[in-house]
């Protein structure tokens, strides 16, 4: 294998690169990460992290849909960040499941969170249903949802005259691939639907590519057999390709540049990577109070984060995990709290006094960590250079 092989399916994409925005560090380290490079990233916010106002804002910066739009922009004059909504869909808002929402009430909270994605100018949308009130969503269900809220949303979008693109999923990301066979079926059932609803085709696929995180580490089956797991990826991305539309991975974070060199040359087109970014800079922190000798201020931040209980979605049936590992886990999910903020400001009292600048560390360890996908994933002709619209788009 090459160090770095072009992709294979030689779709033109939007970018390559998808980050999650896990703080407002996290945002500014993937702009100037996309500024160095001169190359187009997506920032892909989940409904838990940026949210409609109407729906109660998101945990990231308490960022509402308009404000994170705004925010971005402002630091973006030269367009190379795309806006694009991860993991969109019903029960993706954690409180249509605290509510019980009914299956109509979830998909109208969707569809509105969708319409205001579009009014602030989001360029792609991640139609995912692939969650139900108490579990998984049975295929045929979610695909039925899926063209619902596509037909939605491309409807917006031609009334705003926006140039929207559309990703599709259907399942919840697992440690193996798909089998290509019923990967082939599912994609041909899903593009007949929306071809039979008179609707334009999506620009990415997600796939199962053998990458799941958990805790802070993949367990996916890539980093056990690469070379068998690339080789079934290659045929799917065949199958996606064969359709016109790109290939993209979810749950990317913590591979090794070998093991990303893998995804790269089995053709796929597009890779997630977000909890790792806010992990990074829970660390950089954590290692900030040692550096200051700040043991009192150590133990609050890290009782807090584990107090929140926000790791519980990401441990392992089997972990051996700490309190302070979890608590890790969980730091960036505390960094817009009012304690947080607070505890910050003590810090930077006395980081300021050694000549450090709390932000630009945290910011720069983020940077590198991303500026490592950013290396493994070699940008084709059609995603060099500003955005210029995409044939798929709605209005582009």
């Amino acid at each position: 294998m090459t160090n770095s092989p072009q992709p294979v399916s030689g779709l033109s994409v939007p970018s390559r690169l998808g980050v999650g925005p896990m703080s407002k560090n996290a945002v500014d380290a993937a702009i100037q990460v996309a500024y160095r490079r001169q190359r187009r990233l997506m920032l892909i916010p989940s409904r838990r992290q940026v949210e409609t106002a109407a729906q109660g804002g998101g945990y990231v910066e308490g960022w509402t849909t308009e404000s994170f739009a705004e925010y971005v922009r402002s630091q973006d004059p030269d367009g190379l960040i795309l806006l694009c909504r991860d993991h969109g869909g019903p029960y993706q808002n954690p409180q249509e499941k605290l509510q019980r929402y009914s299956l109509g009430e979830a998909m109208k909270s969707a569809a509105q969170s969708y319409e205001e994605d579009i009014r602030q100018g989001f360029d792609l949308l991640h139609i995912d249903t692939s969650v139900d009130l108490d579990g998984v969503a049975p295929l045929d269900d979610a695909i039925d949802r899926a063209v619902e809220l596509y037909g939605q949303a491309v409807e917006t979008a031609r009334s705003l005259g926006r140039g929207t693109l559309f990703e599709i999923g259907f399942e919840d990301q697992g440690g193996d691939t798909n089998d290509p066979a019923e990967f082939d079926e599912q994609v041909s059932t899903a593009l007949d639907r929306l071809k039979g609803a008179g609707l334009p085709l999506p620009t990415f696929i997600v796939a199962q590519t053998a990458t799941k995180v958990m805790e802070t580490r993949n367990v996916g089956a890539l980093t056990i057999a690469p070379f068998a797991v690339a080789t079934t990826v290659r045929t799917l991305v065949g199958i996606t390709s064969r359709h016109g539309i790109a290939l993209k991975a979810h749950n990317c974070d913590y591979l090794t540049r070998e093991q990303l060199t893998y995804l790269n040359a089995a053709g796929v087109d597009a890779l997630n990577v977000a909890p790792e970014f806010g992990v990074v800079e829970t660390r950089a922190f954590l290692a900030l109070l040692d550096e200051l000798n700040l043991p009192v201020q150590r133990e609050r931040f890290l009782e807090a984060a584990y107090n929140s209980k926000s790791w519980g979605k990401w441990m392992h049936p089997r972990t051996t995990a700490s309190d302070t590992d979890r608590a890790v886990i969980a730091g960036h999910y505390t960094f817009a709290t009012e304690g947080f903020l607070a505890l910050k400001e003590a810090v930077r009292h006395t980081a300021d006094k050694r000549g450090i600048d709390i932000d630009a560390r945290l910011r720069d360890a983020v940077d590198s960590s991303i500026d490592h996908y950013a290396a493994a994933l070699p940008e084709t002709r059609a995603t060099a250079g500003r955005p210029t619209g995409h044939p798929a788009g709605i209005a582009g």
